[in-house]
């Protein structure tokens, strides 16, 4: 298929969804055409949203809509196979109290808050958690910061919005004639754009991990900026998440495990304290035990926790068949300059690190100098020198432990 072929149909998509709004919202059909050929409303993190479809779902989608009856021949009331939406600008069953806006701007928001919701990671069921009242301040914070003429969203703007683009969808309240729905939006991931649009400026800073930064959510903040700033009209998104933090370790697995009751210090409680962290974002993963000692000492934690991680990393690799061996912590670490042996000058590093057992050191030292380049590690504890060796086929800097095989 050419080029021009694919820019043919595209035109003939754009030129119905343009005659659909306009007999929809009563817009001329040129302001409607330039509505839709309208940089913002070409997709950003997928494809275009499709005027015709934001009709469809107001009738078809059974939570925004509700069955009409009509009276038979003998008087009764039978259900027909034509349906009403009931969805207006509070949210469902608003519609004859405040109608949803279909001008300019009402459009544009509602594909751009489209847009938004594209960018977490869906769930099967609706999650009471990803509520469409708060994701609609969420929005509003959101395009607000980059696009100041749709910083107000409407809540049934929210749940049009999920409608469109196929999420699950459920009233907050079966029953009541709630305002209010709940979206199938993985609730980690809501959490952390609650918290990133409630920050500003250097309280972002706060925010230490991103693990549950939704996929898309830093390409559309990088594309609307650029719109903002420079006019450009947004690419498309790969689908790919380039700057994604892991979610899990087999180390993390095996920590969050243990979590429990216990004092200060105990490893139920570390693994609890630990394992909120990372539900909450204040720090991330432990890809590897030591990251764990890491973790608190940024936090920084209670010395009777630190004791606690050690013991819990020294039991990860005496016990766990997932262990690729640990590194201890850094102590100490010094880098000085060497006039050379007559082939140019260098430089001598010299690194110590806590062994296992904390009564001795694994020393790390590195010879940068011409002709007499030496590279070596070595554990200096005779306790830890009879239980622990260094795992094979790795570099001197790349170093771990394991504990000695029988």
């Amino acid at each position: 298929m050419t080029n021009n072929t694919l820019t043919a149909m595209r035109t003939r998509e754009i030129e119905r969804d343009a005659r659909a709004w306009s007999k929809f919202s009563g817009m001329k059909y040129t302001q409607a055409l330039r509505l839709m050929e309208h940089p913002l409303a070409q997709g950003i993190l997928g494809e275009r949203i499709c005027a015709r479809d934001l009709i469809r779902v107001l009738t078809e989608h059974p939570v925004l809509s509700e069955p009409i009856w009509e009276i038979d021949g003998d008087g009764q009331e039978t259900v027909t196979d034509e349906r009403n939406t009931h969805l207006g600008g509070n949210g469902l069953y608003a519609a004859e109290d405040h109608a949803l806006s279909t001008t300019e701007d009402g459009y544009l928001t509602v594909v751009l808050t489209a847009e938004l919701l594209r960018a977490f990671t869906g769930t099967a069921e609706p999650q009471s958690d990803a509520y469409s009242y708060g994701l609609k301040h969420t929005a509003e914070e959101f395009l607000g910061e980059y696009l100041g003429d749709y910083s107000y969203v409407a809540n049934g703007q929210a749940i049009w919005a999920a409608a469109v683009v196929g999420l699950s969808i459920a009233e907050a309240n079966p029953g009541e004639l709630s305002l209010n729905a709940h979206f199938g939006l993985v609730p980690e991931q809501v959490e952390y754009a609650r918290r990133m649009r409630r920050n500003s400026g250097s309280a972002r800073d706060g925010i230490r991990a991103h693990h549950h930064r939704p996929p898309g959510y830093l390409f559309l903040q990088n594309a609307l900026q650029r719109y903002r700033d420079a006019g450009e009209a947004p690419g498309r998104w790969d689908g790919v998440d380039e700057a994604a933090e892991p979610l899990t370790s087999p180390f993390h697995e095996w920590l969050i495990a243990q979590a429990g009751d216990g004092g200060i210090g105990s490893r139920g409680r570390l693994a609890g304290d630990y394992a909120a962290g990372v539900r909450d974002g204040d720090h991330g993963v432990a890809q590897q035990p030591e990251d764990l000692l890491t973790i608190l000492h940024n936090v920084p934690a209670d010395d009777s926790f630190v004791d606690s991680a050690r013991e819990a990393v020294i039991d990860w690799a005496k016990t766990s068949p997932l262990s690729t061996g640990i590194r201890t912590e850094l102590l100490d670490g010094d880098l000085s300059d060497h006039g050379g042996w007559g082939a140019g000058g260098g430089d001598t590093e010299r690194y110590t690190f806590r062994c296992p057992c904390g009564a001795g050191i694994i020393l790390e030292e590195h010879d940068n100098v011409p002709g007499f380049r030496e590279h070596d590690v070595a554990i200096q504890c005779d306790v830890c020198r009879d239980e622990w060796e260094f795992v094979p086929g790795l570099s001197v800097r790349g170093w771990r432990i394991a504990p000695l095989t029988a």
